[in-house]
């Protein structure tokens, strides 16, 4: 247990993904090199984007990230662009009603100990339920924590779980420790942030997508 890192100060973080080059005007380029190598040319192409759409004065979770917590959508008008840009690049109009078209998912942050384990590739507002779910998890072999890929691996060991990097191989490697009592406080604040954001977006919706009725919310929070 020496080298894994007690995480105290959690918090989950429901974030949305904004894919720049869903929003960049025609003609506008991206950074030739990898991300990995140039992540300043890389957040001003992300913030150059959004501006090509209308779209300013989000703060993504850190400087390099394309992840936007969803508590900063505080403007209904802002939401609705932004709503308006995903559903016009949806390569299929019948998938609207199953879905909200929004990935992202929850990112895990611990402020003291500098972590901050954002959503992955394929993620979603929906992996709440992952978390949730491994909360009462006391089994000594890991179990699957999904984020996208890569994703977490969780297993219990007393009196905390430990949770694997993140990883896409059949060898998860343990790093960190969390009280479950902390994780369940992290879930339910996630849970309410949601409830809130889907509320937000059952009236920011493009008016042809409206969802009407005194159960809008709870119709859109279902569907993310």
């Amino acid at each position: 247990m020496s080298d894994i890192v007690a995480l105290d100060d959690i918090e989950l973080i429901p974030a949305v993904e904004l894919t720049p080059f869903d929003f960049a005007a025609d003609g506008r380029s991206a950074p030739s090199g990898a991300y990995a190598d140039m992540p300043e040319a890389w957040s001003r192409y992300w913030r150059d984007a959004l501006a090509d759409s209308g779209i300013g004065g989000l703060a993504p979770l850190h400087e390099a990230s394309w992840y936007v917590p969803t508590s900063v959508f505080t403007d209904a008008a802002l939401l609705g662009n932004v709503l308006e840009v995903i559903f016009r690049n949806l390569p299929d109009q019948a998938d609207r009603s199953d879905r909200m078209p929004l990935t992202g998912g929850l990112a895990l942050r611990c402020r003291s100990e500098d972590v901050l384990i954002e959503p992955s590739c394929c993620g979603d507002l929906g992996n709440l339920a992952d978390w949730r779910d491994v909360v009462g998890y006391r089994g000594s072999e890991w179990r699957m924590l999904w984020i996208g890929h890569p994703w977490l691996s969780v297993r219990y060991q007393a009196p905390g779980l430990i949770v694997s990097e993140p990883h896409e191989s059949e060898d998860p490697t343990a790093r960190w420790s969390i009280d479950p009592e902390a994780l369940q406080a992290a879930v339910d604040a996630a849970e309410t942030e949601l409830a809130r954001f889907a509320g937000q977006i059952a009236e920011a919706l493009p008016h042809d997508l409206r969802i009407g009725g005194p159960e809008r919310r709870e119709r859109v929070l279902a569907m993310l």
